[in-house]
C-alpha cells in the first residue's frame, strides 16, 4: 500500500533520498559535487573541464574481457594478480615483466588465467623484450599440452562408448559388418581428416593414457609434456603389463619434461627392453620375418631414397662400416666430394654391381667372403655397452652411436665382430649408482673377445637375468626351512660377489687401470699444461659427458669438440673447464650474447641473448 504523504509536503525526487546521489545532466560536472562552476577556482574549474572532455583509451572500450574466479585468483601470485588487476594490467604493459625467467607466469598452470595473459602477451609482442618473448612462448606451449591433454580425454571417452556399444552387438549376435561401433577408427577419421591407421592409432594411444598412464596425462593436463612425448611413451609401454606400464609411466613421465623427443624415445625403448626382453626380442623377429624390404622412395626434394629395412643390427652396421672404409679410401685418393657424397657413390656402385675402387686405379675383383658371421666391423662405430650385458647377467641395452639401442643378444655377437678387428679398443667406464661416470680407463692394444670365455670358471655362474614376471621360490623351500631360499640359489649376496669377480677378471685380461672422474670439486690431478688435451683427458670428459653439453643437443661427444669454458690460458685445460661441444654449438657460443661457464665439473651452465640460462649435467647411463 502507498505511503501518503502530508499536506503541503511533496515528495523526494530520487537525488534526495538517502544513499543516492545528486541528479545530473550530460556535461554538469559541477553540479554532481554540489559546486558551483562559476565561483569555482581555476584549478576546479580546470580539474572539471579535463574529466568532462576526457577521451577513454580503446582498449578501456574495446579491450578484452576478462573474470577470474576466486578458484582461479587462490593460488595466484600476488604480485601476479596485483599487476593484473591493477590501472596498467590486462590491456596495459605491467604484466610483461611476469613472462621473465623465473617469474610468476613461468609457474602458472593451464587454464583460463594463464590463456587470458597469453593473449594479451600475443597482442603486444612489441612491448616484451626477449626474455619475457620467449617466457610467453613457453607460455603458449604449457596451453598446447593442455589442449592436447583435452583431446586425449576426448578422444578415449568416444573410443570406450564404441567399444561397449561394439561389445553390446556381439553378445547379441549381430553379425559382422552390421556392429555398431565397430569402426571407431573411420569415425574419427572423417572428423579429423586423418587416415583410418593414424586415428587407430590415436585410440590406442588415448585409451592406454587415460587407463594406465596416469602420471604421463597428469604431466599433459599440466603442460609440462607434450602430444608427442605422450604419444612415445604409450607407444613402448604398449606391449608390457599393466604393473610394467605404471612401473614405465613413473620414470618416463618425471624424465619426458627434460628431454628432448628422440632422447625420450631412447629412455622408453632401454626400459621396455629391461622390463621385458623376451616381447621386444619377438617384435624384432616378426617384423623381420614379415616386413623385411628394400624399399625406394621419393624424396620431398624431388630426388630419391634407396633403403633396407627391418635388417639385422649387426649386418646393417657391418654393411655401414664397410661404405664408410670405402668412402674414405676414395677420399684419400683424392675424390671430390664431401664425406657423406662419397658414401652415397659407394651405396649406388655397390649395390648396382660396380667396385668403387675401380674409381681410384682398375683392380682385380677380390674373392667373395665366405659365409659365417658378419664381417668384423671397423673402428668407426662407439659401442656403449653394460658389463652386466657382455657378461650375460643383464639385459640393459647397449648403445651405437648413429644407431641406437641394441639388445643383449646383439650386443654380444656386435662386440664379438669388433674385437676382431685389429683398429679395435676397449675402453671401461664405471659408473655410480646414480648412473653417472666416476672413472674410466682404457685397454692398450688389441683384445679379441668371445663371449664364451666371460664367466670366470672358479665362480659360480652368475644368475639369469630377472625380470618383473620371474617367477619367485616359494616360501619355506630354503635350505634348513628359510623362507624364499632355494638349495641351487647362491642368494643375492653371492650373486652380487660372482658379479663382481667377473668385472675384477675382465678389467684384468683387459689391462684397464680406471682413473677417477672429477664430481662436485676438481683436485685438479688431470690437468694439462697446454691447450689440446690428451688423449686420456679427452676419454674422461667424453665418458662424463657423452653428447654435446648443450641444451637438447644429441650429437655424440666422440665427434665433438672439446671447448674451454674459460679460454685458455685463462683456463685451465682440466676436467673443471673442458666440456664436449658440437662444432656448431661450439662456434655458437663464441658469439655475441652467448655464454657457457662450468660451475662444477660437468655442470655446463648456457646463457642466450635472450638472457635465459639453462644448466645441462652429466650423462646418466642406463644400467
Amino acid at each position: 500500500m502507498d505511503e501518503q504523504m502530508p499536506p503541503g509536503e511533496r515528495a523526494p525526487d530520487a537525488s534526495e533520498r538517502p544513499g543516492s546521489l545528486p541528479a545530473r545532466g550530460p556535461g554538469d560536472v559541477g553540479t554532481s559535487f554540489d559546486v558551483d562552476p562559476d565561483t569555482a577556482s581555476p584549478a576546479c574549474r580546470a580539474v572539471f573541464a579535463q574529466a568532462a572532455e576526457r577521451v577513454p583509451e580503446e582498449w578501456e572500450i574495446e579491450g578484452p574481457a576478462f573474470s577470474i574466479s576466486l578458484g582461479d585468483a587462490a593460488d595466484l601470485d600476488p604480485v601476479l594478480l596485483a599487476a593484473m588487476t591493477g590501472p596498467d594490467g590486462l590491456g596495459g604493459e605491467a604484466l610483461g615483466p611476469q613472462f621473465g625467467k623465473d617469474r610468476s607466469v613461468d609457474a602458472l598452470r593451464p587454464g583460463p588465467v594463464l590463456a587470458a595473459l597469453t593473449e594479451q602477451a600475443v597482442a603486444g609482442t612489441a612491448v616484451l623484450n626477449d626474455d619475457q618473448l620467449m617466457g610467453a612462448l613457453q607460455a603458449a606451449r604449457r596451453m598446447e599440452n593442455r589442449a592436447c591433454w583435452q583431446q586425449a580425454v576426448l578422444t578415449a571417452e568416444f573410443a570406450r562408448r564404441r567399444q561397449a556399444q561394439l561389445a553390446d552387438a556381439i553378445a547379441r549376435k549381430v553379425p559382422r559388418g552390421c556392429r555398431p561401433g565397430e569402426f571407431p577408427d573411420d569415425e574419427l577419421a572423417s572428423e579429423l581428416l586423418i587416415t583410418a591407421n593414424q586415428a587407430g592409432h590415436r585410440i590406442s594411444a588415448d585409451l592406454d593414457l587415460t587407463s594406465r598412464l596416469p602420471r604421463t596425462l597428469a604431466g599433459m593436463a599440466a603442460g609440462v609434456i607434450s602430444a608427442d612425448r605422450a604419444d612415445v611413451i604409450a607407444s613402448y609401454t604398449a606391449a608390457l603389463t599393466d604393473e610394467q606400464a605404471a612401473c614405465a609411466d613413473g620414470v618416463l613421465a618425471e624424465a619426458a619434461p627434460g628431454l628432448r623427443y628422440d632422447q625420450l624415445a631412447r629412455k622408453a625403448a632401454a626400459l621396455e627392453m629391461k622390463l621385458d626382453p623376451e616381447a621386444v626380442k619377438a617384435r624384432k623377429e616378426h617384423a623381420r620375418a614379415a616386413r623385411q624390404r628394400v624399399e625406394a622412395r621419393r624424396e620431398m626434394s624431388g630426388n630419391a631414397s634407396l633403403a633396407g629395412r627391418e635388417l639385422a643390427t649387426a649386418d646393417a652396421m657391418a654393411s655401414k662400416a664397410h661404405i664408410d672404409a670405402l668412402a674414405a679410401r676414395l677420399r684419400r685418393a683424392g675424390l671430390d666430394g664431401t664425406l657423406d657424397q662419397l658414401r652415397a657413390l659407394v651405396f649406388t656402385d655397390v649395390t648396382q654391381g660396380r667396385d668403387p675402387l675401380d674409381r681410384i686405379t682398375p683392380a682385380p675383383a677380390p674373392a667373395p667372403p665366405p659365409p659365417g658371421p658378419p664381417a668384423p666391423l671397423l673402428a668407426l662405430i662407439n659401442l656403449i655397452v653394460p658389463a652386466g650385458t657382455l657378461l650375460g647377467w643383464s639385459t640393459a641395452p647397449a648403445q651405437a652411436a648413429g644407431f641406437g639401442l641394441l639388445d643383449a643378444d646383439e650386443t654380444r655377437d656386435l662386440v664379438a665382430a669388433a674385437s676382431r678387428n685389429p683398429r679395435t679398443r676397449w675402453c671401461a667406464t664405471i659408473v655410480g649408482t646414480d648412473g653417472t661416470a666416476i672413472a674410466h680407463g682404457c685397454a692398450p692394444g688389441q683384445h679379441p673377445h668371445d663371449s664364451h670365455d666371460s664367466h670366470d670358471p672358479q665362480s659360480p655362474e652368475p644368475p639369469p637375468p630377472q625380470t618383473p614376471e620371474s617367477p619367485k621360490p616359494p616360501p619355506g623351500t630354503g635350505p634348513r626351512g628359510t623362507p624364499g631360499r632355494d638349495r641351487g640359489d647362491p642368494g643375492p649376496d653371492a650373486a652380487q660377489a660372482a658379479q663382481a669377480a667377473q668385472l675384477r677378471d675382465l678389467l684384468r685380461r683387459l689391462n684397464i687401470t680406471p682413473e677417477p672422474i672429477a664430481r662436485g670439486t676438481c683436485d685438479h690431478r688431470h690437468a694439462e699444461d697446454r691447450y689440446t688435451p690428451s688423449r686420456t683427458l679427452k676419454h674422461l670428459i667424453r665418458a662424463r659427458t657423452a653428447t654435446c653439453s648443450a641444451p637438447g643437443c644429441g650429437a655424440q661427444a666422440i665427434h665433438s669438440d672439446l671447448d674451454h669454458a674459460t679460454p685458455y690460458p685463462h683456463g685451465p685445460t682440466c676436467e673443471c673447464n673442458l666440456h664436449p661441444a658440437c662444432r656448431r654449438h661450439h662456434r655458437t657460443k663464441q658469439a655475441p650474447g652467448w655464454n657457457a661457464e662450468q660451475p662444477q665439473p660437468g655442470i655446463i651452465r648456457w646463457t642466450t641473448p635472450a638472457g635465459r640460462t639453462y644448466t645441462t649435467t652429466p650423462t646418466v647411463y642406463d644400467t
